[in-house]
């Protein structure tokens, strides 16, 4: 493991499910966890947290353990900002969003400037208004600012987009984006979307029945024909470019890669991201 990596080794056996793990992850970016409906996704994502108790567990992050069963470190060892899972409806009603993020600075002993997440998610105009008066896009990107303010050496992101309609995922995956490419924290990130997966990803883990499938960086693993773990069984063609030129009339981007320009109509608005990133299933 690289001296910013992660390294995660658990094992938790609940009934007749085993979760197995033993992962070597880089410190930074967004690691995506796919797999099918019941392959232990969130409950590794609990068990990185420390809400499960798995057995033979050790969590090292940048060289620091936060877990280490077999030497008598456990999770409540670890500094309350160190990890951080966030759930869909975190924020308090009775506190406008400015109080949200203040509760949030407050956990991280109160010297987190939160200006400059403030900028970062687009959430200065909402500063005023209750969780209730925010739309489900405006709701996520206030819950991740207050999750930022705690100060976490990492992020868990459990489907934070599962709740949301078409549109509001088109609205919050730019700043999702964003964040991946603004901050150096790493973020595990939970989906059953596969275009989530390809639009933010940089290192992928795929999951089936509690067994680590395969990890490994995203581009090689959307090749295989034998990464069982992808939606439907099938391997997919993960193609990075730039966007070469805009449409302003018709929102169509005629899109280049190092192999040279596609005209192809990749819709988008005029607020898309400047690059762009497809996949299908392979032929």
């Amino acid at each position: 493991m690289s001296a910013d990596g992660i390294a995660i080794r658990l094992r938790l056996v609940r009934g007749g499910f085993v979760l197995d793990a033993d992962l070597q992850l880089p410190g930074s970016g967004i690691t995506a966890v796919l797999g099918p409906s019941g392959s232990g996704k969130t409950t590794l994502l609990r068990c990185v947290a420390g809400l499960e108790r798995a057995s033979d567990a050790q969590v090292v992050v940048a060289g620091e353990t936060w877990q280490d069963d077999a030497h008598g470190i456990f999770p409540a060892d670890a500094p309350p900002s160190a990890r951080l899972r966030l759930p869909e409806a975190s924020l308090f009603d009775h506190l406008d969003v400015r109080g949200n993020l203040a509760f949030g600075q407050k956990r991280a002993g109160g010297g987190a400037d939160l200006a400059p997440l403030v900028e970062l998610l687009g959430i200065g105009g909402l500063l005023d208004r209750r969780p209730h008066q925010l739309s489900g896009g405006e709701r996520q990107r206030v819950a991740i600012a207050r999750a930022l303010a705690t100060q976490p050496r990492i992020l868990l992101l459990d489907e934070p987009l599962a709740s949301l309609d078409a549109a509001r995922r088109r609205e919050i995956l730019p700043w999702l984006e964003r964040l991946r490419d603004e901050l150096k924290l790493p973020m595990l990130y939970v989906t059953h979307a596969v275009d989530e997966v390809a639009r933010l990803a940089d290192h992928l883990v795929l999951l089936d029945a509690g067994r680590v499938v395969a990890s490994g960086p995203l581009a090689d693993l959307f090749g295989r024909l034998d990464a069982a773990g992808l939606p439907g069984g099938e391997a997919s063609a993960l193609l990075e470019g730039a966007i070469a030129e805009r449409d302003a009339r018709w929102h169509r981007r005629a899109w280049r890669s190092t192999a040279g320009r596609c005209g192809w109509p990749i819709p988008g608005g005029p607020s898309a991201a400047g690059c762009g990133c497809a996949s299908w299933p392979a032929t």
